[in-house]
């Protein structure tokens, strides 16, 4: 059995549950913020967070197809122009261990998709998700943990 983080950091592991609190505000939405969750967990290897994200996009009202297909997302049709920009982004800022870096044009397109104030909250977003994947993927989070995790939308009334 391996340690328990969310015993021996609590108040750290509250600090970035805050900030992931507070990008549920951004302007590019849940459900895009929620498929970058997805495909970086997925590059990582984290069990927990692509079982995680996938319940939470079922819960979000996401299409199997759509779900299915992220690990494929350049080859399939079923997302937009800004989806492909975001999850580009994404890839790029999760493979810096590897040396590529972000190009010139890679930026110059992401910041021309999402302006200066959502490349940075992309890149917030991105940087999130590779940190928890960080401390899910060593410590094996137990996945009884995701239903109190789960996110259910309000839904709006008339």
């Amino acid at each position: 059995m391996r340690a328990n983080y969310f015993r021996w950091i609590p108040s750290e592991i509250q600090l970035l549950s805050s900030l992931e609190a507070e990008m549920e505000s951004y302007s590019f939405g849940e459900s895009l913020l929620e498929l970058i969750k997805l495909r970086v967990s997925q590059m990582n290897g984290c069990a927990f967070c692509v079982s995680l994200h996938t319940q939470q996009l079922r819960i979000f009202g996401e299409s199997n197809e759509r779900i299915d297909l992220i690990s494929v997302w350049e080859e399939a049709s079923c997302y937009t122009d800004r989806e492909r920009a975001a999850l580009r982004w994404a890839e790029a800022l999760t493979r810096l261990p590897d040396g590529a870096g972000v190009s010139d044009e890679l930026y110059e397109t992401t910041v021309t998709e999402f302006g200066e104030e959502a490349i940075s909250q992309l890149s917030l977003a991105v940087a999130m998700i590779n940190t928890w994947n960080r401390l899910a993927v060593p410590f094996r989070t137990d996945h009884k943990h995701i239903p109190s995790l789960l996110k259910h939308p309000v839904r709006p009334t008339c």
